[in-house]
């Protein structure tokens, strides 16, 4: 018998060992919550969270995801960015993985 796996998101996991929110909800092994199994915070960081999950699992990737800004908003934000990507690896040292060095 072929191993039934998950489609609903890009990890297929076994649905026997299921990952993700989604695929949980789907099943009916964990509440569906509308969206709100994560609380979000308000403000800057609520919606640098929501801009990393778009990038990590809405499929974005390339040029003009940052067309809605002008090159000087993208040099302001990529040096915004950094500064706080810096802080936070001194200050959370090794807890981030993947990070493209300068």
């Amino acid at each position: 018998m072929e191993k039934q796996v998950c489609d609903q998101c890009e990890n297929q996991c076994s649905i026997d060992e299921l990952k993700c929110g989604k695929g949980r909800k789907h099943f009916g092994l964990e509440p569906d919550e509308g969206g709100k199994g994560h609380p979000m915070p308000e403000g800057p960081l609520g919606l640098l969270m929501q801009c990393g999950h778009v990038l990590h699992h809405g499929g974005a990737s390339g040029e003009g995801l940052l067309r809605a800004l002008s090159a000087e908003e993208q040099t302001e934000l990529e040096r915004l960015l950094g500064l706080l990507l810096e802080d936070w690896k001194t200050r959370m040292p090794g807890k981030g993985h993947g990070q493209p060095g300068k």
